[in-house]
């Protein structure tokens, strides 16, 4: 039995466990069996690890102190499947992101300042810079505030993170087809979609060309046959696209998590996943997000940024079903409520960075065993995605 340790913490609406870099494995398949095994994966309850048995709560950061200039902590993210034994470093988690700045407070890789800390920190999965605004009391990361967040109960300490420049994230721009809408071929026919990679890859579909409300909060499971292989087709043709895939068909298998797929819709009123009444004229658009083939019970954090950066970009699907925005901010509506982006341009018009407040906090802290035969044993049982 090996053990290192680790922090169980809340960041926006998803669960992670935090470790230590040098404390994974270096080789590849080596950390992507320890980390399947920290999880307890594959096993739909993840009965033998630390996973919470749903992808928003099947994920690990790993965090280092950085050498790069101007950053203090580099970090790398893995969504770890909850029912295969497959590991996924493509893609960030924005939501976990929010973690890695009171974590490196507490820790103490970064000198604690009162009543902010202002944190540098590179994320290695899409080599972009996030600045986190963390605030903090004498002790540490403060974890108690006003700020509610929509599918968190309670309220907690307002953070502040700034992605920036978080276009290009894949290598093929921000529009990485080179078209403001791509038409799809799907099970129901065409479906419009923009394809934009801000914070991370995501395609964006237009709920009234799936047939849809755009407005559904029951799982994933429960949708028309149909529209789940149309939105599949729509993700698929994306993943190709950017060359994560050599064939739509190959998508799920080789690249679930990104791209991730989104359905859009201009603003309407609906029932959150509490039963609460979501007013039209609190949102500026009203979007889903489907993350490891489900729908995120929230919004996908760097979905909502690139949502954010689709909505600035004339006749996109997103643009499109956008009612009304400032050019500083954009309100989306979601399965759990209301989220609000903000936006920073430069004079030039373009993208300078994303803003969003989060609250984070640790639940738990200790010691992680894992059985040494996880850094051993057979590669073959592994699909590796790195």
């Amino acid at each position: 039995m090996r053990s290192i340790h680790a922090v169980l913490m809340r960041g926006g609406t998803s669960k992670c466990v935090v470790v230590r870099h040098n404390d994974v494995p270096v080789d590849a398949v080596a950390r992507d069996r320890f980390l399947l095994r920290l999880m307890g994966s594959p096993d739909p309850r993840q009965i033998d690890g630390l996973g919470g048995a749903v992808s928003t709560a099947s994920k690990v950061v790993m965090v280092r102190p950085s050498t790069m200039p101007d950053v203090d902590v580099e970090y790398t993210f893995a969504q770890v499947s909850v029912q295969e034994a497959k590991v996924d470093l493509r893609g960030n988690c924005g939501n976990c992101s929010s973690t890695v700045g009171p974590y490196a407070i507490a820790e103490g890789l970064v000198p604690l300042r009162t009543p902010m800390t202002e944190v540098r920190i590179f994320n290695t999965n899409t080599r972009k810079l996030i600045v986190a605004e963390v605030p903090t009391d004498a002790l540490g990361p403060a974890e108690t505030g006003d700020l509610a967040i929509s599918g968190v109960p309670g309220t907690g300490a307002a953070q502040l993170l700034w992605f920036h420049h978080p276009e290009n994230t894949n290598g093929h721009g921000l529009l990485p087809t080179g078209n403001v809408v791509d038409v799809v071929s799907t099970v129901l026919g065409p479906v419009r979609a923009t394809f934009v990679d801000a914070a991370n890859p995501v395609v964006y579909a237009a709920a009234e060309d799936l047939g849809i409300e755009g407005t559904e909060v029951a799982p994933i499971e429960l949708w028309p046959q149909t529209v789940r292989r149309a939105l599949e087709q729509v993700r698929s043709f994306a993943a190709v696209a950017i060359g994560l895939a050599s064939e739509p068909d190959d998508a799920a298998q080789v690249s679930r998590n990104i791209p991730k797929v989104g359905i859009v819709r201009t603003p309407v009123a609906y029932l959150d996943i509490y039963g609460r009444r979501v007013p039209a004229h609190a949102q500026d658009i009203t979007a889903r997000i489907l993350s490891m083939g489900t729908l995120h019970p929230a919004f996908a954090l760097t979905g909502a940024m690139a949502l954010t950066a689709a909505a600035s970009i004339p006749g996109s699907v997103v643009q499109l079903a956008v009612a009304h925005t400032s050019p500083d901010e954009l309100r989306i509506g979601h399965p759990s409520g209301v989220l609000t982006v903000r936006c920073r341009m430069s004079s030039d018009g373009s993208l300078v960075s994303l803003g969003i407040q989060r609250t984070a906090r640790r639940l738990l802290a200790g010691t992680a065993y894992v059985p040494a035969e996880s850094w051993e044993g057979d590669a073959t049982v592994l699909h590796r995605i790195s």
